[in-house]
């Protein structure tokens, strides 16, 4: 496994990780700043335009009345007619009539001045004459809204179009379809008149986010400067850029997490179980009484892709404990049948031993995968020894089974490390075993001290009561070979004779010690 480019990967992934939920509420912030802002500019330009109508109507209903009134203009009591109107109409500052350009009275009173009329910008379909931007006829004043029917008029003040509750940032102003200026709150939209026939009713141009809204012959814009509109930004960013950054915290934390388990032994196990990085090495079994390589245990190795070798401590408990000693099983049993197929069929008094995990044992799963691999190479069934420690067989019903299935099939069941596990005897008599391997711990003591054989003479005489074939493992002094030579030990292994090896290797030890043995016979004398 390649740690730098797992650091490398994560850290490249963890980059847009990290930095995509700040940006995706910086780009939330602006979407919903953008939408909260148009919101507010639609609602405001609806109401402005529904205000601006009424106005007008308001100011036409009260001109129309007039106008039909019964009573003979510039008569007192129509001059009180017209004083009264003003008074009760809000939006009507002052009523008129002219006649053939006279002036001739008011809400004022009797004026009988010649006037000039009143430039005329456009005329509603119910005929009501409007001229924008007009003076008063009776005294100088602010620019007036001129409303007139028939020979009456009415002046309307501008800033009745405006009359909304206007929050601070906002620009508002109001104008005819035709596109004229009505009145403006603050400088800065009335440009947006030009778009009422030509352009878009809402966007983002020059500066300002706008909308456009018409109601009967009028059009309000509300419009937010880029600078007011940056500030609601800002503002929302306050709010969404945390939660950003929780998101980024939580999705660094998630990658650190996962790279650790990349990185983990055990992340690196199941890497070397699906690029099949296991290897086996054989130690040879020995005949003690011949001196002959009669078969080989199975010992797997995990070999790194640089070469190096990972101790079977080092990777088997934590293997059994997660379940993946059962593909490292299958991979094993591949390699035995690879490694030494041929040679097991071409030496049929040659066996392996195959060492089994607890979950193998009680499961018995394992068992149609060997049966497979046997019938490809031709291997038989004796020459596969199954072994397993004695934690292998505390579930004895299951290990029974499995073990009983093994021997109908052919096989030889073999208990490892016997002597350094929990099993009972009583367990051990219920299991069909072949054969008892004594553990090293156990002849590592006799030739430490005089009667350190006690226990292993136990071991041997209980294995010899059993009718079960015995190999001593850990064999490293002659002492150790003669001590178990003279106590009925049929077979061994240990340093003394190999350590594990290589395939190629153990197949060369194996034709060498063939051919001694060969050499000695042919050299012993023939009795006459």
């Amino acid at each position: 496994m390649n740690k730098k480019r797992i650091v490398w990967g994560s850290i490249l992934l963890g980059l847009p990780c990290v930095l995509l939920p700040v940006i995706l509420m910086g780009y939330l912030a602006w979407m919903l700043n953008l939408a909260s802002a148009q919101q507010r500019l639609e609602t405001l330009a609806a109401v402005a335009s529904s205000r601006a109508n009424g106005t007008f109507n308001e100011a036409a209903g009260a001109l129309k009345a007039i106008a039909g009134s019964e009573l003979a203009p510039c008569t007192p009591e129509s001059i009180d007619e017209m004083r009264l109107l003003t008074i009760n109409t809000l939006t009507v500052k002052s009523v008129g009539y002219v006649e053939q350009e006279i002036y001739a009275c008011g809400s004022w009173g009797l004026v009988g001045q010649h006037v000039t009329p009143w430039r005329e910008d456009f005329t509603t379909a119910d005929g009501v004459r409007i001229s924008l931007d007009v003076q008063s006829r009776i005294v100088p004043a602010k620019p007036m809204m001129a409303l007139q029917y028939a020979a009456f008029n009415v002046l309307v003040d501008p800033a009745q179009f405006l009359h909304v509750m206007l929050d601070e940032d906002l620009h508002l102003a109001v104008g005819t379809a035709a596109g004229d200026l009505v009145g403006v709150s603050r400088p800065g939209a009335e440009h947006f008149l030009t778009r009422v026939h030509s352009g878009p009713t809402s966007g983002l141009q020059d500066g300002y986010l706008y909308t456009l809204v018409h109601s009967g012959d009028w059009v309000a814009i509300a419009a937010l400067s880029r600078r007011d509109l940056l500030q609601g930004l800002i503002r929302m960013e306050m709010l969404l850029l945390p939660i950003g950054g929780l998101l980024a915290g939580i999705l660094a934390l998630l990658i650190i997490r996962r790279t650790r388990q990349c990185l983990s032994p055990l992340a690196e196990l199941q890497q070397a179980v699906r690029n099949r990085e296991f290897v086996v090495h054989y130690q040879p079994i020995m005949d003690l009484s011949e001196g002959t390589c009669i078969g080989a245990e199975a010992l797997v190795r995990w070999q790194r892709p640089d070469g190096r070798l990972v101790r079977p401590d080092a990777f088997i408990p934590m293997a059994e404990h997660s379940g993946l000693i059962l593909p490292i099983t299958d991979q094993v049993i591949e390699c035995v049948m690879r490694d030494l197929g041929p040679l097991l069929v071409e030496q049929r008094d040659l066996h392996v031993a195959i060492n089994l995990a607890a979950e193998d044992v009680c499961s018995g799963r394992f068992l149609p995968k060997l049966e497979a691999a046997l019938s490809q190479t031709g291997v038989r069934a004796h020459q596969i020894w199954l072994e397993a420690t004695e934690r292998g067989f505390v579930e004895i019903d299951s290990a029974r089974n499995t073990v009983n299935q093994a021997r109908a099939l052919g096989y030889l069941a073999a208990i490892d490390d016997f002597g350094t596990g929990f099993s009972s005897l009583q367990h051990l008599q219920q299991l069909p075993l072949d054969v008892l391997k004594i553990d090293k711990s156990f002849v590592d003591t006799i030739d430490k001290a005089p009667d350190a054989g006690s226990v292993i003479n136990h071991i041997i005489e209980m294995a010899k009561s059993m009718r079960l074939q015995i190999v001593a493992e850990g064999i490293e002094t002659p002492a150790q070979l003669d001590y178990l030579r003279d106590h009925g030990v049929h077979f061994g292994q240990g340093w003394l004779f190999a350590k594990p090896m290589p395939a190629e290797e153990f197949q060369r030890f194996y034709q060498e010690q063939a051919s001694v043995v060969i050499d000695h016979d042919a050299q012993e004398p023939v009795l006459q």
